[in-house]
């Protein structure tokens, strides 16, 4: 397991894909097997960037696309410098529930910002900080929709129409095409795709 020193894995998906609920049972296996642990989430994941999330996400922002990627930007940067770096630095295992890809996928190609664009400006802002490994939950369209029905609490992507949700997941296709990505099948039961992260990460 000292493989795993230092390790930056991002969960990443559409809307109501299971990030969430696989996060709590990795952190609990963790816990149960003593591994040293950070677990975090974008945008977010220091004060400042929880304050730039809720401007983000708030479904009555007067922000435009330009603007929105700029505080995502200044986000993550506070995230890395100090959040993400000083743990891996630690020798933790750093889980951020979304992070750059994300931003790819929603700002770059569902708004047209530009997936290039995106990833450039990642490259010049940010020093093209990436994860080691990033799991992706697929999950058909019309699953997204059933599973949203269900959701209580709503942010702006949630209350999104089928043509939003369609275009996420081939956003998601076109940003994940090298050896970082472990796609996974998200409408398989929690327990399976659970052990599944387990196995890629040789943790089982």
């Amino acid at each position: 397991m000292n493989n795993l020193k230092g390790l930056f894995i991002t969960f990443e998906g559409p809307e109501a894909s299971g990030k969430s609920s696989q996060i709590i049972l990795l952190k609990k296996f963790l816990i149960k097997k003593k591994i040293p642990f950070k677990i975090t989430r974008e945008p977010g994941g220091t004060k400042l960037s929880e304050k730039l999330r809720n401007l983000i996400l708030n479904k009555d922002s007067s922000i435009n696309l330009l603007e929105e990627i700029m505080l995502l930007m200044a986000a993550r940067s506070h995230h890395i410098n100090n959040i993400l770096l000083p743990n891996l630095k630690k020798g933790k295992i750093v889980i951020s529930d979304r992070y750059a890809d994300s931003t790819f996928v929603y700002q770059g190609y569902v708004n047209n910002f530009g997936i290039k664009k995106a990833q450039n400006l990642h490259k010049v802002l940010l020093n093209n900080f990436l994860p080691h490994k990033t799991f992706l939950f697929n999950l058909t369209t019309s699953k997204i929709i059933n599973r949203l029905k269900k959701r209580k609490s709503k942010n702006k992507y949630d209350k999104l129409n089928r043509l939003f949700h369609e275009k996420v997941n081939i956003g998601y296709a076109k940003v994940s095409k090298n050896k970082r990505f472990i796609h996974l099948n998200a409408s398989l039961s929690k327990q399976t795709i659970h052990n599944q992260i387990l196995k890629n990460l040789n943790l089982k």
